[in-house]
């Protein structure tokens, strides 16, 4: 039986890897500073209360896979908090790396973010330039090489996925979607930012990806063969969707604002690498998705 240590196991991903992990019959650790029982009750899974700078290998002992979950996420924090957000991003990665390589884990994987692609042109490739334009994807990319250099400096197999606009259940309350429906929720107006004049559509568009797509992306590259050198796979559709047809799907007042100087106007994930590099692909559609879930809104 294969066993899988999350971090962050009481954050928004985590418990959906965690639930895929254990459909497969894998055994699951969950670690994080918060209660997971609310999130989690499946009582198959061991949870530490626990710092990750506070582990030691007898913790992730006979661990096959450890998917690193934990970090400070929100873009706006991390521009406030610029110092001890990298700080506490980039040194729990690098002890976190140090442990697995000391526990002889086998595969160890990192979710960076599709929004270190910066101003590039769309479709996103993973070979492009990165241009990292606030302190949370400067971390996230910092990262991203060291797991690189954990690969080919200590044999620890690595893979990072550059994640898209996740969505679904548990969607943590500072995301787009879950904002939206709160808006709708207390009949205040959907807030929405412009886009430039040059651009085609009014607002910005979007790769949005299923979360419980996401975790099996997850299990799917920890067991992949052609995964583990360091390499860097964007997980999304390939397919954009505008911020006003989100809104429209949802209901409601909307109301617009100039964009924010941290923002892009679209996203969109070039998919040719990830789907030959491990066997998986997205199933769920946004607009479907969203169009129940608000139904019980």
């Amino acid at each position: 039986m294969k066993k899988i240590l999350i971090t962050g196991s009481a954050g928004f991903i985590a418990p959906h890897i965690a639930e895929q992990s254990l459909k497969l019959g894998w055994q699951v650790i969950g670690v994080d500073t918060e209660e997971i029982e609310d999130k989690i009750s499946d009582k198959r899974i061991k949870y530490i209360k626990s710092d990750l700078r506070d582990l030691n290998v007898d913790d992730i002992k006979d661990v096959d896979f450890v998917a690193h979950m934990a970090f400070v996420t929100n873009i706006p924090f991390s521009i406030q908090n610029p110092l001890s957000t990298t700080y506490d991003n980039i040194d729990m990665t690098a002890k976190l790396l140090d442990l697995c390589t000391k526990a002889k884990v086998k595969k160890f994987i990192f979710p960076s973010t599709a929004s270190l692609y910066g101003h590039n042109k769309i479709p996103w490739v993973e070979t492009m330039s990165i241009e990292p334009i606030e302190p949370y994807s400067w971390q996230k990319y910092s990262c991203e090489k060291l797991c690189k250099m954990w690969s080919t400096r200590y044999d620890l197999k690595t893979s990072v996925l550059r994640l898209y606009q996740i969505y679904g259940e548990n969607q943590r309350k500072d995301t787009a979607l879950a904002a939206f429906i709160n808006s709708k929720k207390l009949g205040k107006p959907i807030t929405l930012t412009e886009t430039t004049a040059q651009s085609s559509f009014r607002t910005g568009r979007r790769d949005f990806i299923y979360v419980k797509d996401v975790a099996k992306a997850f299990t799917a590259t920890m067991l992949s063969d052609n995964t583990g050198n360091g390499e860097v796979i964007n997980i999304g559709t390939g397919i954009t969707t505008t911020m006003e047809q989100i809104a429209n799907t949802i209901g409601g007042e909307v109301k617009f604002i100039p964009r924010r100087n941290f923002e892009v106007e679209a996203h969109q994930a070039d998919m040719t690498n990830c789907y030959k590099l491990i066997d998986w692909k997205p199933e769920v559609k946004v607009l479907e998705w969203l169009s129940n879930f608000v139904k019980d809104v």
